[in-house]
């Protein structure tokens, strides 16, 4: 698939916007882009952690101030993972934050876009959410995600989130991934009903 040079710049503002928005206010939740306090946060997004077997390197893809980031190093601890957090964001002002939370870590976080980023090195885990690039441009992105960012063995989480309050259920990220041929190795949701959905795909060793 050929891929495209660049995100429609619609998008991009949205994106930059959203850096505003979430810096507005000092909840670290909220500049996360979550609102709903944090029991939710825990509840819908450490079924992240159903994907990581064996602790590693973690990229987290759009890792905004860090805190999901720190937060599944503290939830993995207790499941007796050691996970060393990567992340990268647009928003530079974002990723200064993430620095600052994650001080011994902090050459691990880098501002990029992460549709024409190029990684430092490849990762055994990288997570991303399915919208941080508009649903036309998924294929391509999860394709590059797994050839460009994910190591030999590694693995592609992918993660999509709804919403309680507007009633909106989370992508169906499974069944996309299988659309594309690609063998969903595992899948995990959080909430009840589901509010967020999580699915991943291993890339094969050489």
């Amino acid at each position: 698939m050929a891929r495209r040079d660049a995100l429609p710049q619609e998008f991009i503002a949205r994106l930059v916007e959203l850096e505003r928005s979430y810096l507005r206010s000092s909840d670290p939740i909220r500049r996360s882009g979550f609102g709903g306090g944090a029991e939710r946060w825990r509840e819908e997004r450490e079924p992240i952690l159903d994907a990581i077997e064996d602790g590693g390197d973690l990229l987290d893809v759009g890792c905004a101030n860090g805190f999901l980031l720190e937060c599944l190093v503290d939830w993995g601890r207790e499941r007796g993972l050691v996970i060393t957090p990567h992340g990268v964001d647009l928003g530079p002002r974002l990723v200064e934050l993430a620095r600052r939370r994650l001080p011994q870590t902090a050459a691990n976080l880098h501002v990029g876009n992460a549709w024409d980023w190029a990684p430092p090195r490849r990762y055994r885990y990288v997570y991303s959410v399915h919208d941080c690039v508009p649903l036309e441009y998924l294929p391509e992105y999860v394709e590059r995600l797994v050839s460009d960012f994910v190591e030999p063995g590694g693995r592609l989480i992918v993660g999509a989130y709804g919403s309680r309050s507007r009633g909106v259920e989370p992508f169906a990220v499974g069944p996309f991934l299988t659309s594309m041929g690609l063998r969903v190795a595992g899948t995990s949701y959080g909430g009840d009903p589901a509010v967020s959905r999580f699915a991943w795909v291993d890339r094969g060793c050489p």
